[in-house]
């Protein structure tokens, strides 16, 4: 048995949306898009300015190329912070998890319907190792944080042992 109590704060979510925004699939493919998108417009003001001699037009199209690539590369910082503040405010409750060997228990130390859970390793749709955390999502979009550093009785090294062993190649870790 593997016990873990987690006090939610706004770095723990800021971590958790970084690491949301860097190793989902969509905001990849929407960078890479957004990023070859810029290099193709630098790529035809070079063509425009100094090939065809379109000078003015040519100017407009690396100043798009610049904002876009700017645009691409900056808004998931701004809305991670924004994200991380308005959840940090919603959830200011703590978890208990444990990790047995055929279930896992969710217990909130908040209020409402789904304040405790059980969970079959069957039913866990993914799980992450990150650098200070643990994300183990039940859907694609419903997951909960455990941290390293709140284990009551084992460890992380336990607890990758434990969910590699169950989850297979349903667990994934990201350093």
């Amino acid at each position: 048995m593997i016990e873990v109590k987690t006090k939610y704060n706004l770095e723990t979510h800021r971590e958790f949306l970084r690491f949301l925004f860097f190793r989902g699939k969509y905001y990849r493919y929407k960078q890479q898009a957004f990023s070859i998108l810029g290099a193709l417009l630098i790529v035809l003001w070079v063509v425009f300015y100094f090939l065809l001699d379109c000078g003015p037009s040519a100017l407009l199209l690396l100043a798009v190329g610049i904002v876009v690539i700017l645009w691409a590369t900056l808004v998931p910082f701004i809305l991670s912070r924004q994200n991380a503040r308005e959840a940090s405010k919603l959830s200011q409750n703590g978890l208990d998890v444990i990790f047995d060997d055929d279930r896992v228990s969710v217990m909130s130390d908040g209020e409402g319907p789904d304040k405790a859970s059980l969970l079959r390793y069957k039913d866990i749709y993914h799980a992450y190792e990150a650098k200070n955390d643990f994300y183990i999502f039940i859907t694609r979009e419903h997951a909960f944080i455990v941290s390293k550093k709140d284990f009551i009785p084992g460890d992380a090294a336990g607890l990758r042992g434990l969910l590699r062993a169950k989850l297979g190649k349903e667990f994934v870790i990201c350093k």
